[in-house]
Formats: structure tokens, sequence, C-alpha cells
């Protein structure tokens, strides 16, 4: 299939969402976005010998977009996407057999269609520029039985996302092909971790059942072909990748005996679903390993189905220092429907001869045959000799968010996310990440801080004109608040100091180097007092320079509000208090400061390890890591703020912003 779509950027995440839930109103099958970038290998083996049917759509697949003079270019994939599906099924099957004619001895069918293929990439004009670009695949895949029974059908898509280069000098782009790979690895993955996690196919593999040989029976047909597309449909069932082998469980022996066993084998047949957490804490807390370092892991793992989990283990991989410091496996027990179990296991760093880096991998198994497991959980991190400089740490993907709600409950509260990237007028330089800095801090509030997400509102690039700004704090924010009220703001972006006063400007979409096109944070503290709101917590990530000035000898430094009234309302958390740029981590796809918001938010800030995080020990943790990494991997001071700072008894740095249990 042959789509062509072009969409301004700040619309990219919210159309692609919307076609998620347009495909689940038409069909009963479910649908996922996978958008994990590590290209995890994900390794199954079930005990099942399955013959993959491609369908044609498949080996055609294709997507066109045009280049900077307009032309049409076409990006053939079909033998690409065909390979890796091949690939990842043989890591989910013991034998796959891609013979396209009937084939008898087999224990089922797995058919795949291309269903959906988009590219959002716009280019307005020829000139040496980076340009976002997305390219969306779909794909519509099934598993059958010899006898035609559908034990999966799913469709599912996986986006590719990154940078294009264009140059004034030549219509070609570049880095496109790059993008189109990158989506074909987290759909097939995502497929693979479908049929490997799926429990019908999962019984049937420790049923052991195999399709008698020379029976002459014709394959069912493909469930996944537009055309024959009669099968029922199974239910939806959540994400979860596993990128390490599971042992599957033995098959339960028949039981017999009173009317209580009876009872109790039909309770165990009910479904369990596990979820878990997991946090590492080294002794120095900079996500860097020495030698003879201690070091935690912090798990927590709950059932959330109706049945109960049998004989739940933690099964421990990875490579290096991490690995050799916990045992293979650790034991959890039962988890009856409901129930939290929670452990820690705590170790030391051995020697270390050279740097290099340790993973951790910790996956969960069970007895019961009908447990559904959660992903795995992955953990890279720097190991150094005592004497060594200092190795970069690898960075947690923050755009994974926890699988489960947090517990903190805020439904009077308020969110305003701000990520303006991209300006209209051409003499502002863009601020990578500012976009999806403000989108996955509002997941954050919605998942980790209870706000309602239709309490939640988000403008991006071309849609956070100064107007919009206006409305949004001046006008709509008053109506939604009462005297219970927090408010959270989030702004990333580019802003201006004034060389006078040093009063700091917001520079919107429509903004330049004036005053009268830009919104000052003096202005937003205006509106914030003037609201009946409770609370107010205002975080901002800016590349600060100064407005142009006739004085060009003026360095007045930048004047943050409230620094010198201490409101106690309303605190600020400040990314870059200097006139400079502030740091991009393309490690963790983030600004340095917002990447460690979020890695504190999904619990690294619970400094105390009581299970809530509050306003001011999020700031502090964040202040400390930008500090030591701006330093340390960058060789560039950044220096966040905190207002007010510790010590002066507000009350609003005591503000939960996200709980845990």
């Amino acid at each position: 299939m042959l789509v062509r779509l072009h969409l301004p950027a700040d619309l990219r995440r919210g159309n692609i969402l919307l076609a998620c839930v347009g495909l689940l109103s038409l069909s009963m099958v479910g649908c996922g976005l996978f958008s994990s970038r590590d290209g995890t290998q994900i390794g199954y083996y079930l005990p099942l010998t399955v013959q993959l049917r491609q369908a044609p759509t498949v080996a055609a697949a294709q997507v066109t977009y045009q280049d900077a003079c307009g032309q049409n270019h076409i990006v053939a994939f079909g033998p690409q996407l065909a390979e890796a599906i091949a690939r990842k099924s043989g890591r989910v099957f013991e034998k796959v057999v891609k013979e396209s004619g009937p084939v008898t001895s087999v224990d089922g069918y797995e058919d795949v269609s291309v269903g959906y293929t988009n590219v959002d990439v716009f280019i307005p004009r020829q000139a040496t520029k980076s340009h976002p670009a997305t390219v969306i695949i779909g794909l519509d895949f099934a598993y059958t039985t010899p006898d035609g029974t559908v034990l999966l059908t799913k469709k599912i898509k996986g986006a590719g996302s990154g940078d294009i280069d264009v140059e004034a000098s030549s219509c070609d782009i570049k880095g496109f092909d790059k993008i189109v790979t990158e989506a074909i690895a987290f759909v097939t993955d995502g497929m693979a971790e479908q049929l490997g996690t799926s429990v019908k196919i999962r019984q049937a593999a420790s049923a052991g059942h195999v399709a008698p040989s020379g029976t002459g029976t014709a394959p069912p047909p493909s469930p996944v072909e537009p055309a024959t597309a009669t099968a029922p449909a199974t239910s939806s069932t959540p994400v979860v990748p596993v990128p390490v082998p599971v042992p599957l469980p033995a098959p339960a022996p028949a039981t017999t005996g009173t009317a209580a066993a009876v009872a109790a084998a039909t309770a165990d047949e009910q479904p369990s679903m596990l979820v878990f957490r997991a946090i590492i804490r080294d002794e120095n807390r900079n996500q860097l390993l020495h030698e003879g370092e201690s070091v935690a892991v912090e798990i927590e793992v709950k059932n959330e189905g109706p049945g109960s989990a049998a004989g739940v283990e933690i099964l421990v991989s990875g490579s290096g220092a991490l690995v050799e410091i916990f045992p293979g496996v650790l034991q959890v027990g039962d988890i009856p429907a409901g129930d939290v179990k929670r452990l820690s296991v705590n170790g030391k760093v051995g020697p270390v001869t050279e740097e290099s880096q340790a993973e951790l991998v910790l996956a969960l198994r069970a007895k019961s045959p009908t447990v559904q497991l959660p992903s795995v959980k992955k953990f890279l991190m720097a190991v150094k000799p005592a004497n060594a400089p200092d190795a970069m740490a690898m960075p947690v993907d923050v755009d994974e968010l926890p699988k489960a709600s947090g517990k903190l409950k805020q439904p009077k509260a308020v969110g305003i996310a701000i990520g303006i990237g991209q300006f209209r007028e051409n003499g502002v330089s863009r601020v990578k990440y500012a976009q999806e800095d403000a989108d996955v801090v509002a997941k954050y509030w919605s998942v980790v801080g209870g706000i309602p997400a239709e309490r939640i509102r988000r403008l991006f690039d071309s849609r956070a004109l100064k107007s919009d700004l206006v409305e949004t704090f001046e006008q709509w924010l008053p109506q939604q608040v009462d005297p219970t009220t927090v408010v959270y703001v989030f702004i990333a972006g580019r802003g201006l100091v004034d060389p006078t006063t040093g009063a700091v400007s917001v520079i919107p979409f429509d903004g330049m180097n004036s005053s009268s096109r830009l919104y000052s944070l003096r202005r937003l503290q205006e509106a914030l007092n003037r609201l009946p709101a409770r609370r107010a917590i205002v975080i901002v990530d800016l590349s600060l320079e100064r407005m142009a000035a006739q004085d060009a000898g003026d360095q007045t430094t930048p004047a943050w509000p409230q620094e010198e009234q201490g409101k106690e309302r309303i605190m600020w958390m400040v990314g870059n208090r200097g006139l400079q740029d502030s740091h991009h981590f393309d490690l963790g796809h983030h600004g340095l400061f917002t990447y460690q918001l979020l890695k504190g938010l999904g619990g690294a800030a619970d400094i105390d390890r009581d299970g809530t995080i509050l306003a001011g020990e999020l700031c502090m943790y964040a202040r400390g890591q930008v500090g030591k990494i701006a330093r340390e991997q960058f060789g560039n001071a950044q220096e966040p703020l905190c207002i007010p700072a510790p010590g002066q008894g507000a009350m609003v740095r005591l503000q939960p912003v996200a709980k845990f249990r």
C-alpha cells in the first residue's frame, strides 16, 4: 500500500494515536504502536513448527516522499521487511517453514500482510537544514492451527523517527533510509513480542500439539488477507516485549480428588497478569559504578489479573560487573490476585581493571500456565576502576512510561506543557527536543502525577503563538482552578533576557527579538498570583540569549521571578540560569535538564525512599545530575535553579509530584 501524507511536525504524535483509535473502532483486533529505540533482540523459541505465509503486500511495501525540489521519491522496502519478518519469526518459534505451498506437518500457520504505511515529513524550501520525519509501518498478522482455529490476530504499527538533512545545493535528502529501517525494526519486534507472549500460543506449545503428517488437509486460509478476513478476533493483549528467552511452564498435571481440589484447580486456571518495577540505586547516585561501590536493586511485583500466579521468579542475566553482583534467580513466590511482593538485593562491585559497560536484565517467569508476563527491565551502566576518569553512563529510556499508574491522584490539578522547538522566523535557532520534552512531561503528569488527561493542555511549535500563551494562562487557566487546585507548567524552548532589567521572556513560535513579540515570565507569574489556586509548580528548560541592545557591552544576567520575593505558593524549577544554550542530551533524546526530571519522576528522585517524590526532591535531584553531567560529559557548566531554595521553610517544596506506594 502506498500512502503519502504531509503534516506539520506538531501533529505527528496526535495523528499516530488517532490512527490507532480509528483502527480499533473498525476492528475487534488490537492496535499497538511500538516506539522503543533499542531494537531489542527478542527470543522465545517456542517448541512449534510454523509455516510463515507473507502476503504479496509485504514484498510490494513502499512509501513515498517529496524532496526539497518538490519531486516525488519512492522508497521500496518490501524485501527488507520480508527478511525482518522471517528473522524475527525465527526467534519466536523453534522452526519456521517458508515454503509457499501446503505443508502438513506443522503446528500452525503465521500469516503476515502490510496493512498501513504513512510518511510524515514536510520540507518547505531548498535550504541547508534538518527536518523531523516519521515513517509508520503497520502489519496485520495472525496465528492459526491446522484445524483452522485462530489463536491470535493483531494489527500493529511501528514508528521510526528522526531528522533528515537537506543541503541548499542539492535536492537530495539524507537520513530517510535509516528512519525506514527503524520503523521496520520496531514493528517486527512488536509482532514477535505479541506472538511470543500470546497465552494461547504458549499453551499450544506447552501441550506439544503437532499436526498429524500425511493427512493431506489443505491449510486454512490466511485470516489477515483483506479479502478473506472472516476469522474471529481475539481479545487485545497489552504490549509486553520480553527480549530474553523465557522458559515455558510445564503442562499442569491432571488432577482428581475432592471438590475443594477441583475448585482450587479452577482458580489456578484463571489468568494472572504480572507487572513489576525495578530500580538500581548505586551508592554515589551518579549512574556510574566504581570498584567497591555498593549497589542495590529494589523490585516490586504485582499481580493485576483475577488468578493467582504461582512460583514467580526473577531471572537475572546480562554482562559485566552488574550481573556478577547478584544471583541468577531471585525467588518471589506465589502472588495472589491483587497482591504485591517486594524484595531488595544488595551487593558490591568487584575488582575492575578497565572501563566498560555493564548490563543487567531482569525477566519474570512463573509456573502458572496462564500467566501474562511483563516486559523485561534492562539497565546499562558504565563501570570504571577506582582511579580511572569518569566513564559515560548509558541512559535510561525515559520515554518508556511506567506500566502501572502511580498512586498519586490529583483530580483537580491542571497541567500546561509547552514545547517550542521551531519558529516562524528563520533567524531564530531551532531548539532540539523541545516538543518531545513537553510531550513526555505531559504523559508523566498523567501516568505518574495523577492529573486527568483532559485537564492537561499541550502547546507545540506553530500552536504556541503569543496569542495562544496569553489565552492559555490568562483566560483558559483561571476557569479551571479553585482553592484546591495545583497548577503544573512546563516550558521548553528558547528565551531572551532583557539587557537592562534581566527579565526573561519566552520566544513563542511567532516571536522574534522584540519585547512586543515575547511572553515574559514575570507576566506568567503575575497571572499565577491572581489565581485562587493552592500552589503552582513552574518548570522552564530554556536556551537563553541576550536581547539585542545598543549597548553591546551590557552583560546583565537573567533575573528569575520571585528570586528575591520568596513567594510561598509558586515554585520555579529552572533548567539553565545563565546566558547559554541548554545542553541537549542526545543519548537520552531529550534536553539534559528535562531528561533528568523525567528520570527523577520515574523514581530516581525518591531520595529518602519513602515512595513519594516531592517537588523539592525532584528539583534538587535534577540540579545535581545536570551540573555533574554538564561538567563531566560536555566540559561546560549548566546550573539549574530551585526557587524557593532549600532551608527557607517554603511549603510549596513539599508538594508531592509522584507516589509509588
